[in-house]
């Protein structure tokens, strides 16, 4: 059987000073890749984080409406940018303010939407009214229950207006 020689090739100093070159343009490409990847990952979360924001403020302008007694717009009934809740006897306001949705109860004031164009309170007869606000372009209209005492008076003047009784 025939022996195999082993022997070990050695390079000289410009195929190693070549090598080193292109294993150095290799290293800065991918760092380069990797930088870039890392910045859009940074730019996707903070989309995802201001979504997020966006969506936790709206679930808790739902909950303010729903767990509101009234709702009021500020000129006596009005629908302008300026809404006083009233719950369990206390006035709390919703406004906008530098493009965003403030609550505010108090000396308590929360941010609860951003970009916003403006927010109006649309009165309805038949039905609930409707808060709508333009949130970056987008329209987000929420139900504003009416108060009970408002709705039984409703009830009974229909109520009574078949029976014919006569005023005094």
């Amino acid at each position: 059987m025939r022996r195999m020689k082993h022997t070990l090739r050695g390079s000289t100093l410009a195929e190693t000073l070549v090598m080193m070159l292109v294993a150095g343009i290799v290293f800065l490409a991918a760092m380069e890749a990797l930088t870039l990847v890392s910045r859009l990952v940074a730019r996707r979360a903070a989309v995802l984080v201001e979504a997020g924001r966006q969506h936790d403020g709206i679930f808790r302008l739902g909950q303010l409406l729903t767990t509101a007694d009234s709702v009021r717009g500020a000129a006596g009934g009005g629908t302008g940018e300026l809404l006083y809740l009233y719950r369990a006897g206390g006035e709390t306001t919703l406004t906008t303010r530098d493009s965003a949705a403030v609550f505010v109860a108090g000396e308590f004031r929360d941010t609860l939407l951003r970009r916003v164009g403006h927010m109006q309170l649309l009165r309805c007869d038949a039905a609930a009214d409707t808060l709508e606000i333009d949130v970056g372009g987008h329209m987000l209209k929420l139900p504003v229950l009416r108060p009970a005492w408002e709705s039984y008076g409703r009830r009974i003047a229909e109520i009574e207006k078949d029976h014919g009784y006569e005023e005094p």
